[in-house]
């Protein structure tokens, strides 16, 4: 019974971390160039969690600890890449079906309205999928024992911060209201507490070594997907800024190396 209120607490203390990540982006009114300024910060913080966080740790999981070959995790991650690239589609004939443009400037920026709700879903997608990943590592890391389950944690709230402060700045970009732009905040906080609860609960007294691997390579591919092919050309969009831009993208690449060499430094990200 001890541990379950153990992990509650940690859920929490995750909750309440990702909403504070959450709210930072929201606070001030930002304008078009200042928001795209802001997503090529995202977009680097994304390129580097990814080669950072989610390539070694997919590695680490699946072939290290899960004993599977280097070929399955690079068919999970193209697995991962792929589906949230059917889903990019699905969602982009969806919205664009009843919405008829002609080449009018109120009709660019709505048609640049749809790519930026697409961009913020995607990127939702991807990052609530390795929310849930997220939940299972923290679920095996604390029954591996209670000073292991604090050192995960730790990492852990540190890269929730960021990941939730980046959808919330993508989720700037679009025109969804303020109650809306909340809900998909909230649930994707919940995201890993919930996760985590349901994992621990079904994990207890299982054998976890191995378990996470698979479903934590197809998430990076689904991460991968979100900063090549949505974050990153939303970053490039507006032309008259490229160098700036590019600056600010590495900026982001080193805020995400420093935060997980911090990671690392304190015991790390080892589930």
């Amino acid at each position: 019974m001890e541990g379950i209120l153990v992990f509650a607490l940690y859920s929490l203390i995750l909750f309440v971390i990702c909403m504070a990540g959450a709210y930072l982006p929201q606070i001030k009114q930002l304008n078009d160039r200042q928001k795209h300024l802001l997503i090529a910060l995202t977009a680097g913080i994304f390129v580097g969690l990814l080669f950072w966080l989610f390539l070694p740790e997919s590695y680490e999981l699946t072939v290290e600890d899960g004993g599977h070959s280097y070929s399955v995790m690079c068919y999970a991650i193209l697995a991962g890449f792929l589906v949230i690239s059917l889903i990019d589609v699905l969602i982009k004939i969806r919205h664009g079906d009843g919405h008829h443009h002609h080449h009018h400037d109120d009709d660019d920026d709505d048609d640049d309205e749809h790519s930026h709700q697409i961009v913020s879903l995607s990127a939702f997608i991807g990052l609530s999928i390795h929310a849930g990943c997220d939940g299972l590592a923290l679920a095996a890391a604390t029954l591996g024992g209670e000073t292991l389950g604090a050192v995960a944690l730790g990492g852990m709230c540190l890269h929730k911060f960021i990941e939730t402060f980046s959808l919330s700045s993508s989720l700037l970009l679009t025109e969804n209201d303020v109650r809306k732009r909340w809900t998909y905040l909230t649930g994707f906080a919940l995201i890993t507490p919930i996760m985590g609860m349901v994992m621990y609960l079904f994990l207890n007294g299982i054998d976890v070594e191995g378990i996470a691997g698979l479903p934590m390579a197809f998430a990076a591919g689904t991460f991968m997907f979100v900063t090549f092919c949505d974050l990153l050309p939303e970053a490039y969009h507006r032309k008259d800024n490229s160098l700036r831009t590019f600056i600010f993208v590495v900026i982001g690449v080193a805020i995400a190396a420093v935060c997980m060499t911090l990671v690392n430094m304190a015991g790390g990200h080892h589930h």
